[in-house]
């Protein structure tokens, strides 16, 4: 098994094929691939901080990584109760370590990755699995792929990408433009609070299942209406000594140029907007 393990601290290097920026500002990492002409997948997860993507012109993963805040965090510093006579020294960055394993690149943020942002730039042919919680923003451009994207306080933004999405958050706006897709794959997009905004080819064909609870939809496709074919859903737990219930879920339903795999589109608090580019 073809495998690099690279281990950040700081600014210390560790293995011989992952290159290593030694310099006083954001840690950097180069990750070579066992297949560099198949897709890649890449992996991250952070508790607080944005995560960036790019697409890069080689067929390595780097990894960039700053603590946020540090301005805000000094300033803070200066209203304390310090000593005469005592100055500031600013501890180590927030570390991480990344495993590659047979064009799979895993990123693990050290403690989480609490008060970091992550900068990636991956090959062309990526698919990526993305989630951060608090307090940052998941932005993608450039890349084809499967993409997996979840947030919960903070906005997503996917452009120029291609292939398939899956893209969720709970507090924030999504928007997401799409150059081609992968045809026969399904796709959903929602916010609990915020806009739900993409743009599809021309071309696409699909069936859409649509719901707003506080907003409106629009879109400059021609959407053929269908009858809400929503069945209800029975969850029965009395054999558990639990409660028999049924609930509707809602939904309008409609085809574009003839039909196709299910888009859904959803959101609670916001509008809905389904663009042809």
């Amino acid at each position: 098994m073809k495998r690099a393990l690279v281990l950040v601290f700081s600014l210390t290097a560790i293995a011989s094929a992952v290159a290593l920026a030694q310099d006083s500002g954001p840690d950097k990492v180069t990750i070579p691939l066992s297949s560099p002409s198949q897709p890649a997948t890449v992996k991250a997860r952070l508790i607080s901080g944005s995560i960036t993507v790019t697409a890069g012109t080689s067929s390595q993963v780097v990894v960039q990584s700053e603590a946020r805040g540090k301005e805000r965090d000094r300033g803070r510093d200066r209203d304390r109760n310090v000593p005469p006579g005592m100055h500031r020294i600013d501890g180590a960055g927030h570390g991480f370590s990344v495993e590659e394993d047979h064009n799979v690149v895993t990123i693990v943020p050290e403690f989480g990755g609490q008060g970091m942002n992550l900068t990636l730039q991956v090959p062309p042919n990526t698919s990526v699995e993305l989630k951060t919680v608090n307090g940052g923003s998941i932005n993608i451009t450039g890349i084809s792929g499967d993409l997996d994207v979840e947030n919960t306080n903070g906005s997503i933004t996917l452009q120029n990408v291609s292939g398939s999405v899956s893209a969720h958050t709970v507090n924030g706006s999504l928007t997401v433009g799409l150059d081609r897709v992968t045809p026969d794959k399904p796709m959903s997009f929602s916010s609990l609070n915020g806009k739900v905004d993409v743009t599809l080819p021309g071309d696409t064909k699909a069936r859409l299942r649509l719901k707003t609870n506080n907003g409106a939809i629009y879109s400059d496709f021609d959407v053929k209406m269908e009858p809400d074919t929503s069945k209800p859903i029975v969850e029965d737990a009395r054999g558990q000594g639990g409660r028999y219930r049924i609930r509707m879920d809602r939904a309008v339903e409609g085809s574009i140029n003839g039909g196709g795999p299910e888009y859904s589109f959803q959101t609670f608090n916001g509008n809905i907007l389904i663009h042809k580019k």
